[in-house]
């Protein structure tokens, strides 16, 4: 039925995967520090910085009424950047 080829064939070997000298030296020097090549826990999404933490807040304690859209602009971020601050960081 299938002539012969089993799953066997198709697997790779370690020496077919890293192929590149950098990659078997980030590997070599992974396992050497911490003795396993386990992926680590990742640091997730960046919080926003201080400074436009400060802008945003003094932007609506100078007029509180302020479209979210128009202190966007006038701060140069993005709608999304500016309503995760006030939602997250100043509520």
């Amino acid at each position: 039925m299938y002539s012969g080829i089993t799953k066997i064939d198709y697997r790779k070997t370690a020496g077919h995967i890293f192929t590149k000298p950098v990659q078997t030296e980030g590997i070599t020097k992974k396992f050497t520090e911490t003795g396993c090549l386990c992926k680590q826990k990742s640091n997730g999404r960046s919080l926003t910085a201080e400074d436009n933490v400060e802008r945003v807040r003094a932007s609506f304690l100078h007029s509180p009424n302020l479209s979210k859209g128009t202190a966007a602009n006038e701060l140069s971020m993005t709608k999304t950047i500016l309503w995760r601050v006030l939602i997250r960081r100043l509520v």
